[in-house]
């Protein structure tokens, strides 16, 4: 059977699915055919439903399967009804995060003939095979449907075996493109799960939804790694087809949860001859010296840690993230003390945050000094803790959080008006405030600069924004010819990158002979 995929990633970053090469994958390997729709715009102009419809009539799938996040889901519903318009007799299945969180809602809307909950590897295969055979699908694992008005629920099927998964499919993605617009980087997994329970994620409800069907006995069981050999072969084959790969980032949710691991594949990467530049993500309570060591004599480029949240009382309460600050700025010392560059997510705008708690982000930045920050504005995903947090308190605006197609250029929360103007000041410009209060050289200039923010209203800061963003990297490109240490946008507009790493990098490609253009990172 033919199985086209439609994957929304509008007004969001170019990149590879993992769980759609994965469940390509699968299906070839069974014998089946596989295509996609991707909609990006930094790959290209989104997709019509026109242009889509055309596809279908054209391709003669026997199955659509889209993945969705929340905030992409109402472009899937648009699309599907389209589909279902002019071709009532393709069977429709949807999967993703926002399936997965809020399973309940998607099939009580019955948009789609299959809803599909939780890592669906072998149960879309499942579903393909009895849809070519005309065989009954209502006991299809993970699957969730309306007949004849009555809800069916079936029960997920055990986390799938990585060590016995077929091959991925790299081909479903045009994997050259995305590499070029995102300027040498590539994404992948070395492994699947993650033991904490952020608020703000889906790992925590992911897990107690496979217990209470009986398919996992232990949390653990959700934590699983590719074999090493394969992630390698995997890596000297995506370099032999796109040899413009640059920069690998293993997207794992923790790659140092396991040090024994880390060790063990580092040593493996090492010796492989590989040389490609890595990045991982870590916690800052899963980091340690030794740990440290392997990744840097691997190759390893970037640290990763998740932070979110500067102030205790925040991570503990309304984040679940109960680590000391003591202990964030421990992990970063030791990462710089084997030159590694750092990187930190922060997140702010979140329920019950006060001015002077996103100010203790804000600080400890500044204390901190990592290599580099990547912010966002908090968004309450449906089905997360951190949704039920928001809605519980009342916090929620349904009608802002509907017209939100990202988490960066605003809040859905109902904050006080200097609340939510503060927000979205640091939105474009959390980079000055915690220049600011740094012991730098640089520091009294962005203190003139967070001064002249703050004295803006709304109508002002509106009608200076543009200009201000302007006026950010003239100031950078002189600070940087003078050699004075500061943070400025690079990459993405919600990326503060320390000066030293963009001189480096600057130095660095220009001895390779590397265009001009190019980065080490969006």
């Amino acid at each position: 059977m033919r199985v086209l995929f439609l994957y929304p990633m509008i007004d969001a970053p170019a990149g590879v699915n993992h769980g759609l090469i994965a469940l390509s994958g699968v299906l070839k390997h069974a014998g089946h055919e596989t295509r996609m729709v991707h909609a990006n715009e930094s790959l290209g102009p989104l997709p019509t439903h026109a242009e889509i419809l055309q596809v279908i009539r054209d391709w003669k799938p026997g199955l659509l399967a889209f993945s969705v996040m929340s905030q992409q889901y109402p472009w899937a519903v648009q699309v599907v009804q389209a589909c279902k318009a002019a071709f009532p007799d393709i069977p429709t299945v949807v999967g993703g995060v926002h399936v997965t969180m809020v399973p309940d809602e998607v099939t009580r809307e019955n948009h789609f003939d299959f809803v599909c909950v939780g890592e669906g590897d072998y149960a879309l295969l499942e579903l393909v095979n009895r849809l070519e055979k005309g065989e009954d699908t209502a006991t299809v694992p993970n699957m969730r449907m309306i007949r004849d008005g009555k809800t069916i629920v079936n029960a997920v099927a055990p986390f799938p075996d990585l060590n016995t998964l077929p091959p991925l499919d790299y081909d479903l993605f045009d994997v050259a493109h995305v590499v070029r617009v995102k300027k040498g980087w590539m994404g992948l997994l070395t492994s699947r799960g993650c033991p904490y329970k952020c608020t703000y994620c889906f790992n925590k409800e992911i897990v107690d939804q496979y217990m209470a069907d009986g398919a996992a006995k232990r949390a653990k069981e959700f934590l699983r790694v590719y074999p090493t050999e394969r992630i390698l072969g995997e890596i000297r084959e995506l370099k032999r087809r796109v040899p413009e790969i640059k920069t690998l980032i293993f997207d794992d949710d923790l790659f140092t949860l396991n040090r024994q691991y880390v060790k063990d594949f580092s040593k493996a990467y090492r010796e492989s001859g590989i040389r490609i530049p890595f990045v991982v993500n870590a916690h800052v309570q899963q980091f340690d010296e030794e740990t440290a060591k392997a990744l840097k004599e691997a190759g390893c480029l970037i640290v990763k840690y998740g932070l979110e949240s500067g102030s205790e009382r925040v991570r503990k309460e309304i984040l679940w993230r109960p680590m000391s600050n003591v202990r964030i700025a421990k992990s970063f010392e030791i990462a710089h003390k084997l030159d590694l560059h750092t990187s930190a997510f922060l997140m702010f705008g979140l329920p019950t945050e006060t001015r002077e708690e996103i100010f203790e982000t804000i600080d400890l930045c500044a204390q901190v000094k990592m290599g580099r920050f990547r912010w966002a504005i908090f968004f309450p995903f449906p089905g997360t803790a951190g949704y039920t947090i928001a809605r519980d308190k009342g916090l929620i605006d349904d009608a802002k959080m509907s017209g939100m197609g990202n988490y960066f250029d605003g809040s859905c929360l109902k904050f006080d008006p200097a609340q939510d103007l503060f927000i979205e000041k640091l939105g474009r410009f959390f980079h000055w405030y915690v220049n600011a209060r740094t012991d730098w050289p640089t520091a009294p200039i962005y203190r003139k600069l967070e001064a002249r923010l703050e004295a803006m209203d709304r109508a002002s800061w509106e009608a200076a924004r543009s200009d201000l963003i302007a006026e950010d990297r003239e100031l950078s490109d002189e600070l940087l010819a003078k050699d004075l240490t500061h943070y400025s946008v690079r990459y993405s507009h919600v990326m503060g990158v320390r000066s030293d790493f963009v001189k480096w990098e600057k130095q660095a490609l220009a001895a390779a002979g590397v265009p001009k253009d190019y980065t080490l990172d969006q």
